[in-house]
């Protein structure tokens, strides 16, 4: 049964901007989706879409470039070269919030936000895992890395969230959607007892950041002039029934129709029909 993640929407304030940085920068290709519409856009980032919504007055909601902040944090691209597209960003003049580095974990990465505030990532190489789930999934993702070429453009790779706890975000995203986890890095540098937890969503990887710290409610809510991260869309089979299981797992209803995990993590359910 699919429960992949489909797209994700983000709030603009001025659409023909938003399209010039992604298509620019990231190289997105725009596409016709599967609702559009006047401030409306696609953007294909390999198997996932962005779509854009122009959203006039507004901002991001409370939304902070904190991960002990629960809610969605960012989302990912995998890159061929980190420093090669990083080159790209720093020409347009666009700011890094974390310049490359070496990640733990094996990987390079970078962070910079897209210009209404959306936290971006480029990433390189494969992971090495401190505790591998699924030996398969992980050669997998070893094997896509040896095969892609040093200037192949970004591909679409993950969603990350910050959750309060890793027992109820795997009780939701494991055992009730269906993600199998693939593995987990402990960043043992960092003194808020950082976690991330890996799952397979289908065509994308749903990361899940969990802390012995303690973390903040995420500020997310149904504000129509909403910028930046608004919701991850979930492509499912039947989505009245799905809706009905997600909110016997803790999911709630918000005013817009929308379901929200219990770390505040909007999802819309799309019908793969």
């Amino acid at each position: 049964m699919s429960r992949d993640i489909r797209h994700v929407e983000i709030g603009v304030a001025d659409l023909a901007r938003s399209l010039d940085f992604y298509r620019s920068l990231l190289d997105l290709a725009e596409v016709e989706g599967p609702a559009g519409g006047a401030g409306v856009a696609w953007l294909t980032a390999g198997p996932v879409l962005l779509k854009l919504v122009e959203t006039g007055d507004g901002d991001l909601g409370g939304w902070v470039n904190d991960d002990l902040q629960r809610g969605i944090r960012h989302i990912g691209f995998k890159v061929g070269d980190v420093d090669l597209r990083a080159e790209r960003v720093r020409d347009a003049g666009v700011p890094f919030t974390l310049p490359p580095l070496d990640a733990v974990g094996g990987v390079r990465i970078a962070f910079f936000q897209d210009p209404d505030g959306t936290h971006l990532e480029i990433t390189d190489n494969y992971l090495r895992y401190h505790r591998v789930a699924s030996p398969e999934l992980a050669e997998r993702e070893r094997l896509a890395t040896l095969s892609r070429p040093r200037t192949a453009p970004p591909v679409f790779d993950h969603v990350a969230i910050t959750s309060g706890g890793l027992d109820a975000a795997l009780a939701f995203y494991r055992d009730t959607l269906g993600y199998e986890v693939i593995g987990q890095i402990t960043q043992d540098q960092d003194p808020r007892g950082f976690l991330i937890t890996y799952l397979l969503a289908g065509p994308a990887v749903l990361e899940v950041f969990t802390f012995t710290a303690a973390t903040t409610s995420s500020p997310w809510t149904a504000d129509p002039g909403r910028r930046g991260f608004r919701h991850v869309a979930l492509a499912v089979d039947d989505p009245g029934r799905e809706a009905g299981r997600l909110v016997a797992s803790g999911a709630w209803v918000a005013a817009d129709g929308l379901l929200v995990d219990p770390d505040g993590v909007p999802l819309a359910l799309a019908g793969t029909a």
